[in-house]
């Protein structure tokens, strides 16, 4: 699920790479009975379209450099992910900054047990990600791991049967600059207490 999810962001992230000449198209205000027009005596049904010269003065956000940093980040990020052995229970990753960042995912635990989560990022100083459940008349506590993404940071966690998730905790204004910086989580499989003790 997350894999499908980055690829449809690198997807959208590409797409904004078109100029926007090619996308212009017409706009039409519609204007509700009782309520004067918004854009004073500006004709309605105005084409949106402008010439060249101001097209190409637009500023664009995505950088080809960027996106590429980026595809590179998510195969470090699986690589650092999977490193711990175990089926998935919840899998999720996403971008730190840009103009789509963060991710969120819950999914179902199957049984109740302690879990393997491991979380790492790439491409920046550090990143928080959260990961928890929550039951009604119980405390909530997620558990918070801090990253410094030097490396993965794993934490084996008491999870009940029912629903975990798994979120980053984005700090700082929403516009930061895009730097091609990725997170991600992983929640493997129940550890399995008498294989602990045999070994």
């Amino acid at each position: 699920m997350g894999s499908r999810e980055r690829r449809h962001r690198i997807a959208f992230a590409v797409s904004l790479l078109i100029p926007p000449g090619l996308l212009a198209g017409c706009t039409y205000e519609y204007i509700e009975p009782g309520h004067p027009p918004t854009r004073g005596t500006e004709p309605l049904n105005k084409p949106t379209s402008e010439p060249a010269g101001e097209a190409a003065s637009a500023p664009v956000y995505v950088d080809p450099l960027v996106l590429e940093r980026e595809v590179k980040n998510y195969g470090e990020l699986d690589r650092l992910l999977k490193a711990v052995p175990g089926p998935a229970i919840l899998f999720e990753e996403g971008p730190l900054d840009g103009p789509v960042r963060g991710f969120g995912a819950t999914e179902q635990v199957p049984a109740a047990g302690e879990y393997i989560v491991t979380a790492a990022c790439v491409g920046a100083t550090g990143a928080t990600v959260s990961v928890g459940q929550e039951y009604p008349g119980a405390p909530f506590r997620p558990v918070e791991l801090a990253l410094d993404c030097d490396g993965a940071t794993s934490q084996v966690i008491a999870l009940e049967q029912g629903y975990v998730f798994a979120h980053l905790v984005l700090t700082g204004p929403g516009d930061t600059p895009w730097t091609g910086a990725v997170d991600g989580v992983r929640v493997t499989g129940a550890v399995p207490a008498a294989d602990e003790g045999g070994r």
